[in-house]
């Protein structure tokens, strides 16, 4: 019913970077000859909130312009370990409910999270755009297989650049992080380079 969906972060009554996931579900619509009457400027969060409290609020949506409306409270993953992942021609274009072969990846690879390669480029995480540090700047991959609206506002900002980075470009950096909307960029997790499994 709802195929596609937004995580917006929620906190002290501000949905936050509410023009980067307005774009996203616009491309999303337009891409696919979607009505794109969906307007998350006008959604109301509904239910008791809790002051300094981070929520997730999640837009599931359809072409036909129905949304539906989910809040929780945002508990951040923990990372200790990243593996590699080496995927076929597998596609996350769009931000869709089905991650059925995001999540299977992620459970073969036995480590918190990984690192999805495809022709020896690096696209992406399991839940999150990947930022590489390489002692001076930070990089992100040119082709994601999702474009994160939390990437966007930072490559917006020059707090990172896009960059193509093949699977031996990895060993040019010390450490990553993994970027989404619901983490600020100082939350985001670090994880140094040598802690990958290969």
């Amino acid at each position: 019913m709802y195929p596609f969906f937004e995580t917006i972060r929620y906190k002290n009554g501000i949905v936050e970077n509410l023009s980067y996931h307005q774009t996203r579900i616009n491309r999303t619509l337009l891409a696919l000859g979607g009505n794109t009457s969906i307007q998350l400027d006008e959604i109301h969060i509904e239910g008791d909130v809790e002051k300094d409290i981070v929520y997730k609020i999640k837009c599931l949506y359809n072409l036909e312009g129905a949304f539906h409306i989910e809040k929780e409270i945002y508990n951040k993953k923990t990372i200790q370990t990243v593996s590699i992942y080496l995927a076929a021609q597998e596609e996350y274009q769009f931000k869709l409910t089905d991650r059925t072969w995001l999540n299977d990846a992620l459970k073969k690879s036995g480590t918190d999270e990984i690192i999805i390669v495809q022709n020896n480029i690096i696209k992406d995480g399991n839940y999150a755009n990947l930022v590489f540090f390489n002692g001076n700047e930070w990089h992100t991959p040119l082709h994601p297989l999702l474009l994160g609206t939390h990437r966007a506002r930072l490559i917006n900002e020059n707090k990172i650049i896009e960059k193509n980075i093949t699977l031996s470009d990895i060993a040019n950096y010390t450490s990553l992080k993994y970027v989404n909307a619901m983490m600020l960029w100082e939350e985001s997790p670090e994880i140094a380079i040598s802690e990958i499994v290969y």
